[in-house]
């Protein structure tokens, strides 16, 4: 059933975000003259990069179902392939709609109070500070002239802070900010009756809840410019290892060298058996041996030496590579969830038992109707949940193989 699924389910996606499109259906495939299948994806897109008519490639394995035709590849290569951001003070504030993390769960907190237990003209000279712990990630320290110096910890919607006569915990009152955004609390209200309320004007709180819009599309602040030219390679990681089933690459004389010595290695060199572990053993076999060395040396920087080349990045496997629900159960892996680029379906080539399952992927990715929400899939609002597709079966075999129970 692939044969007749596929080829409009990658048409009607290319089209939709105006993509170059190569489909091949018969071997031998381009620039793979002579080669079994296994080999031939490595000197198939290597041959696209030596054409010089793009900037990136992707390689989609045909049993993969492109499910959400509004997630797009770009948004994925500006996601993954950033600049990485070493000094914390320069961090970008958190994508719209993002979790709450340890560091916004204290910028919650952080910041001036003034105390209602003060008398109100000499208030502001009894300015409370609440600042993050240097050393502790979970602790923050209030200081003010009334109190001194006091430590304490946040739990929930909750701060508790040792005083020197006990501890107290108060309740945080959030602030009504923009949707998105990420929590502020504009006063607390203490278990003794007092209450301190954010020495900041309304912007002021708005500001430290602020949030950005991801990068969906090319504009300011979502350009080439955010790119790191050393990421060259995304691609994903399953149970057996670094994925070879979809992944995007950039064209470069890196990447190009990378597919020529990986072909290499499975055709001539090694006879691998299939491409992934061509692609593995150029990606991680000397770099992992040099950490183990480094680590068997006891240098100190051992722990922070990456095993993987520095010119790929492992992205979540579910961005490239959402598994069908059977698989995912039994690999440990993610499975597909509403909002997902796509499905695949490893080890279904029985067509008896898989055609059923094909098709209603195919149904589903086509049906323009179904209920999606902005970004849906994205990591930061990425959940499972029961499958709000109207034409969703919990009865029916396939729909548990594709959406899981």
């Amino acid at each position: 059933a692939l044969r007749t699924l596929t080829p409009p389910n990658r048409e009607a996606y290319a089209q939709r975000h105006g993509y170059s499109l190569r489909l091949h259906l018969e071997p031998p495939i381009i620039g793979a003259h002579g080669l079994g299948v296994q080999h031939a994806k490595l000197a198939t897109v290597l041959a696209y990069l030596q054409s010089n008519e793009f900037d990136w490639v992707a390689w989609f394995d045909c049993d993969s179902i492109i499910m959400n035709s509004e997630r797009t590849l770009d948004s994925i290569i500006y996601q993954y392939a950033q600049r990485k951001v070493h000094n914390k003070t320069d961090s970008p504030p958190p994508v719209c709609g993002e979790p709450a993390n340890v560091d916004s769960k204290l910028n919650a907190f952080t910041g001036d109070w003034l105390d209602s237990w003060v008398s109100e003209e000499v208030r502001v000279d009894y300015v409370i500070s609440i600042r993050k712990d240097p050393i502790h990630s979970n602790v923050v320290e209030a200081i003010a002239q009334h109190i001194g110096i006091v430590k304490g910890r946040f739990d929930g919607d909750e701060l508790e802070l040792n005083f020197p006569d006990g501890p107290l915990r108060a309740h945080a009152i959030w602030a009504t900010l923009p949707d998105g955004a990420q929590p502020v609390a504009e006063s607390l209200k203490w278990d003794n009756g007092a209450v301190w309320f954010r020495h900041a004007s309304h912007a002021e709180v708005a500001s430290i809840g602020a949030c950005r819009d991801p990068c969906r599309e090319l504009g300011p602040g979502c350009n080439a410019d955010v790119l790191d030219p050393d990421v060259n390679l995304l691609i994903t990681e399953e149970g057996w290892g670094l994925s070879s089933a979809n992944w995007l690459i950039r064209r470069s004389a890196w990447s190009m060298e990378f597919l020529h010595n990986a072909l290499t290695s499975a055709h001539v060199e090694m006879n691998l058996f299939g491409d992934q572990d061509a692609m593995i053993v150029h990606l991680m076999n000397r770099q992992s041996l040099e950490a183990a060395e480094s680590a068997a040396s006891g240098e100190e920087d051992a722990r922070e030496k990456d095993p993987i080349d520095k010119h790929a990045r492992v992205v979540s496997q579910f961005e490239l590579n959402a598994y069908d629900a059977l698989n995912a159960l039994t690999m440990n892996c993610d499975a597909f969830v509403e909002g997902d680029l796509l499905v695949t379906f490893p080890q279904c080539k029985d067509a008896e038992g898989c055609n059923d399952v094909f098709e209603l992927a195919a149904e589903y990715a086509a049906d323009v109707d179904k209920p999606l929400r902005q970004d849906a899939g994205a990591w930061w609002i990425r959940q499972e949940d029961t499958p709000r597709w109207p034409r969703y079966r919990a009865s029916s075999s396939p729909a548990l193989r594709v959406f899981g129970p």
